[in-house]
């Protein structure tokens, strides 16, 4: 038996939740279906609000529920967010932090303050009312609150879902530090593949109940084509900025752009990359790169996946069929990329 590990069969009329994976132990995993597929109802299951006929949940070495024992929920040491932050008006953001703290027993108190408001930055916050946070800074306190109760597992239900576009991006780079500082496993939940692909390292895909998929996004991907029809990973590459309108890669390579003052990454989506065997004579002020194809994945669709290796870093291109019908799209042979739009994202 893994350290965590989830079997649960729990039925109800029109509906049959049948699932059973084990979580990584470290990092994020995210639960993601479409509304309907079984993601609440695996939730409630989780935190002992609904008591399956047939279940197995064995988290951070404890059962949770097995055919003789069933921890109620305040006995489970899970930490929840939800997209409703849910905090108290009451108290101020010190408050809110410290109430699940105060309430968990001092020899179980793994986490300390300090350390959350840190990799939160909500120092400058404690003494806010909620109705004075914005919606970033407010589920960012609603994360810090659960962190305090020092959880055996995070759950994260669509907790980015009422937040705007600007919020979302800001409160990502939190979120992926979490598991890196403080050791606990991360559930995160979404039907929002995108959101998925970028935050978690390994996705538990339902639908109807039952597990369709699981793995990385290209493991998935490879499974249910269909979720690349509407969506394309996003490429980070990390480099140098240079006031003179040059992003430099550690290999040398230059990407001419307006660049602001600060140091930035660039961010490609894998439709935007266009693959050659040679340089073109004139590639119209796009962006030129070169690299090295290591892999090749059929995802169906008539899509496929090439990941290239860029400068000590690993980006990925979403080809359609006649293309990848190019018998130098090969894994070790060099290609050059011809990028159509670049973004850029303020480190």
């Amino acid at each position: 038996m893994t350290e965590t590990d989830i079997a649960i069969k729990f039925s109800y009329p029109g509906f049959d939740l049948d699932v059973r994976f084990p979580l990584p132990t470290r990092g994020i995993s995210g639960l993601f279906g479409p509304s309907g597929s079984g993601k609440t109802t695996l939730i409630r299951c989780l935190a002992g609000l609904e008591r399956p006929a047939s279940a197995r949940i064995y988290v951070g070495g404890t059962i949770w529920q097995s055919e003789d024992i069933f921890l109620p929920p305040h006995k489970r040491r899970l930490g929840l967010v939800f997209q409703d932050v849910r905090l108290f008006d009451h108290l101020n953001v010190k408050g809110n932090l410290l109430f699940g703290y105060n309430r968990t027993a001092p020899e179980d108190r793994k986490i300390k303050l300090e350390d959350v408001l840190k990799i939160l930055a909500l120092e400058p916050l404690l003494d806010k009312r909620p109705e004075k946070l914005s919606g970033g800074e407010a589920q960012r306190v609603a994360i810090g609150r659960a962190l305090l109760t020092s959880p055996a597992l995070l759950l994260m239900d669509e907790p980015l879902a009422a937040l705007g576009e600007q919020h979302k991006k800001d409160i990502l780079p939190y979120l992926k530090k979490l598991p890196r500082k403080f050791g606990i496993p991360l559930l995160y939940v979404s039907h929002d593949f995108e959101e998925m692909a970028a935050l978690t390292q390994h996705m538990i895909c339902l639908n109807r109940g039952k597990i369709q998929a699981q793995g990385n996004w290209l493991n998935v991907a490879a499974e249910l084509p269909h979720v690349m029809n509407r969506w394309a990973p996003n490429n980070i590459l990390e480099g140098e900025t240079h006031r003179s309108g040059e992003f430099r890669l550690v290999d040398g390579q230059i990407v001419k752009m307006p660049c602001p003052p600060s140091p930035v990454r660039l961010v490609i989506n894998a439709r935007d990359i266009s693959l050659l065997r040679n340089p073109p004579a004139d590639h119209a002020g796009d962006a030129l790169l070169k690299g090295k194809v290591t892999e090749i994945m059929e995802i169906g669709g008539g899509k496929n996946i090439i990941r290239i290796s860029l400068a000590g870093q690993e980006i990925h291109a979403v080809l359609g069929a006649q293309s990848r019908k190019e018998s130098w799209i090969c894994p070790g042979n060099d290609v050059y990329m011809i990028i159509n739009r670049i973004k850029t994202e303020i480190i």
